[in-house]
């Protein structure tokens, strides 16, 4: 687990649909890792660093929604066996609600702890 500025990147498996533009349609994405104040993704294309992007998260168990905003501040492109799936997406989450606390919270709670 590697540790930032907003605490440890918690592994984070879930179905994200990406709004970036209110009136478009939403695109499918896979969350990577994630934290309190940012998250990573991978999603079909690239997008410019600095464009406000919208998430919502699709949690299986239990099920459940959350939806956070930020800024992408970093892309990458990738090879990859889905080529539905090939930016890399770094986003600072800009708004987010005590759900998404919540979530964090459970996840480092369930993380495995590192050895000193």
């Amino acid at each position: 687990m590697e540790r930032r500025s907003d605490g440890p990147r918690l592994a984070l498996e879930a179905t994200a649909l990406i709004n970036i533009d209110v009136l478009g349609p939403a695109i499918y994405s896979r969350i990577v890792n994630a934290s309190q104040r940012g998250m990573q993704l991978v999603m079909p294309d690239s997008r410019p660093v600095g464009t406000r992007i919208r998430v919502t998260v699709r949690i299986e168990e239990p099920q459940s929604e959350i939806t956070v905003a930020g800024i992408i501040v970093h892309t990458a492109t990738m090879e990859n066996i889905d080529p539905r799936l090939s930016a890399r997406i770094g986003i600072f989450l800009t708004e987010t609600g005590d759900d998404w606390r919540a979530l964090c919270d459970s996840l480092a709670r369930l993380a495995p702890k590192k050895h000193k």
